[in-house]
């Protein structure tokens, strides 16, 4: 492990700093009202190869989660050691990601073990506080010339993770180049981790960004097969746009992403059952789906399945739906994805128009007989016939 002596001597100025600022949160409810179910946190922990139970654990939550808003420091049982620690800052922060929830103050829970974790000595720990300092704002400069103190003595011993977030600095400031080398120095450290998968991903973005095709998909295949399936939604995605000339297996990885929720797999999923395999009720769930999710093309694929199907009342609908939306728009580009919307599909508007008109007709006037039974049948009741 990395002895860190800059972050021992200084007792942390980053650490400090954050902890002096927990002093002044609001008031907390209790822990047992806002941490997961013992048997999702014991599920979670077990994913992670916790060597601790949550019943063991637990104490130690409450402990940190009761130091936050004083100045005393959480006491840990002497079996606790500063992976364990992060190990419990992973375990709510895959809960949190999964469930797309964010309590704040699970949030500040998570914090304050980085936090300890780094203290303790963690490398993983100490990492991410300086790459969190390096990129913040509002980190006073002693705080970023610390932080790159701590990079770069981590980056000598060639510390795995610190190796893979100086990649993603430098893919973040279009520094490809300099990303790529990080991230092949990376894959040099372990290549078959979770972090791989996400080395891999990244190195796919990259070289499709090239373009060098080949490459990217080879990456893309190698994040999935060591990568869980809820983190590689977006390599099956870009996977699906590579295997546009096979749209069996383009459709697989749109499948699977679109499985995960990938909203972008949606609309392509949408066009290619309409326009490739002729399936246009089985295009029209999957753009229904993306609509849900307010993706214009999506209700553009609506529009044209309900054209091709002779549903003119739903293709009425999205019609409306689009001009409400975008006719009307502030913004340029959505003034222009109506006017194309508009000028490709003359003929499809010509022919919604020409049949959904009697069709709007007949309906009202269906509608309007309907009140006037009503009517009469309310009469009909005041006066007992």
């Amino acid at each position: 492990m990395f002895t860190n002596t800059i972050l021992r001597t200084q007792k942390s100025a980053l650490i400090h700093r954050v902890h002096f600022a927990r002093l002044f949160s609001h008031n907390r409810p209790p822990i047992y009202d806002i941490l997961p179910t013992k048997r999702l946190m014991n599920r979670v922990l077990f994913d992670l190869d916790a060597p601790h139970s949550f019943g063991k654990l637990y104490p130690v939550y409450e402990s940190v989660y009761k130091a936050l808003d004083t100045e005393s420091e959480a006491t840990f049982p002497k079996y606790i050691t500063a992976s364990d620690l992060m190990i419990m800052k992973r375990a709510l922060e895959n809960i949190r990601l999964q469930s797309h929830t964010a309590n704040r103050h699970l949030v500040a829970l998570e914090n304050a073990l980085l936090e300890y974790a780094a203290e303790a000595g963690n490398n993983d720990a100490v990492a991410m506080l300086a790459f969190e300092a390096i990129v913040s704002d509002t980190a006073d400069q002693d705080d970023k010339t610390h932080a790159k103190k701590l990079v770069e003595a981590l980056l000598k011993l060639k510390h795995p993770l610190t190796v893979k977030l100086s990649g993603d600095l430098c893919m973040k400031g279009e520094r490809l180049e300099q990303a790529e080398k990080f991230y092949l120095d990376f894959l040099q450290l372990e290549n078959d981790t979770f972090l791989a998968s996400e080395v891999y991903k990244q190195l796919g973005v990259l070289n499709f960004q090239k373009p060098d095709l080949v490459a990217a998909k080879q990456y893309f295949e190698r994040s999935i097969s060591t990568g869980p399936i809820d983190k590689v939604a977006d390599c099956h995605y870009y996977l699906g746009q590579l295997n546009a000339h096979i749209p069996e297996t383009g459709r697989h990885h749109f499948e699977l992403a679109a499985s995960q929720g990938f909203r972008e797999s949606f609309q392509q999923l949408g066009f290619l059952e309409l326009n490739y395999f002729n399936a246009p009720k089985k295009a029209r769930e999957w753009f229904r789906l993306g609509s849900e999710l307010g993706d214009v093309s999506c209700i553009i694929g609506l529009f044209d399945c309900s054209v091709t199907l002779g549903d003119f009342k739903h293709a009425y609908a999205a019609y409306n739906t689009l001009k409400t939306s975008l006719e009307d728009s502030e913004t340029e580009e959505n003034k222009l994805v109506w006017k194309h919307f508009l000028e490709s599909r003359e003929k499809s508007l010509a022919l919604m128009h020409d049949n959904f008109a009697p069709l709007n007709e007949t309906l009202t006037k269906i509608k309007d007989f309907q009140e006037t039974e009503t009517e009469t049948s309310k009469d009909n009741a005041r006066w007992g016939l």
